[in-house]
């Protein structure tokens, strides 16, 4: 009898086991069908704002720089874009605010392209509707538009900074005292809070713009400031959005032995 009755016991809490064997089964498939659909309907998403970005911009904007193309540019590639924007706002939903509030209302107090603005001008104001400008957005800050071609001189140590005939490039006083100024803050720069770092790097970042969009500099004497800021553009950028100090630093020491190379240039 007893034998009987532990034979069925352990049938139950068998029978028990394998139903909730099966639960779990059935839970992750549930878990997996509703991952996968929601990946499905990211990447649909993201397709639907790349197709938009290509009927809407893609008329002004190549992807990617063109040599071969160069002549036909109206607007710097979306690559570009992409590359000014985020690593100033790494964070997608701050990213999307910005380019937005640009789109909307496009000046040169907000640009972070004052190189593009020179060469091109800014881009008109257009009217979008909001929820396809925010998919548009969006996909800038996902797609990978692969590499592009380095611009000429993009970082000084390229060799693209040139002497005019062996001399300095002249430039006005209210520039060299500017760039003066600049030096001496970031040299001497001291702080352990992270807002005062990004805040010298907005600092900069705008000094440099305000003297790149000076009508005064044309040719290649332009063309040489467009190259040494675009040295250090990167730097600046990082700086703007660094969030820890250890990364500040480092941000800062590269910024600062760029900035010195000025003096070799200009006067």
């Amino acid at each position: 009898m007893k034998t009987a009755l532990f034979s069925i016991l352990l049938s139950v809490t068998i029978l028990a086991g394998c139903n909730n064997e099966g639960n779990n089964t059935d839970t992750e498939q549930n878990a997996e069908e509703i991952g996968s659909q929601i990946d499905q309907e990211n990447t649909a998403i993201k397709s639907k704002g790349y197709e938009l970005m290509t009927q809407k911009c893609f008329i002004c904007h190549f992807q990617r720089p063109d040599p071969s193309r160069k002549g036909q540019m109206i607007a710097p590639p979306m690559l570009r874009v992409q590359e000014h924007y985020k690593p100033t706002y790494p964070n997608k939903a701050d990213f999307v605010k910005s380019v937005i509030e640009y789109i909307h209302n496009p000046s040169l107090e907000n640009t972070l392209m004052p190189g593009a603005v020179k060469k091109f001008r800014l881009m008109p104001k257009l009217m979008y509707d909001e929820k396809e400008l925010q998919l548009i957005v969006e996909a800038l800050y996902d797609t990978d538009f692969g590499e592009a071609p380095r611009m000429k001189g993009h970082r000084m140590n390229a060799g693209g900074m040139q002497l005019n005939q062996g001399e300095k490039w002249k430039l006005k006083p209210e520039s060299i005292e500017q760039i003066d100024v600049v030096i001496e803050r970031v040299t001497h720069f001291k702080s352990d809070n992270i807002e005062d770092y990004n805040q010298l790097g907005k600092d900069v970042f705008n000094d440099a713009k305000s003297i790149m969009l000076d009508d005064s500099y044309t040719g290649e004497t332009f063309n040489n400031i467009h190259i040494f800021f675009s040295g250090i553009e990167g730097d600046m950028h990082l700086l703007m959005s660094v969030k820890s100090i250890d990364e500040a630093e480092i941000q800062l020491s590269e910024l600062k032995e760029k900035l010195n190379d000025f003096k070799n240039y200009f006067e």
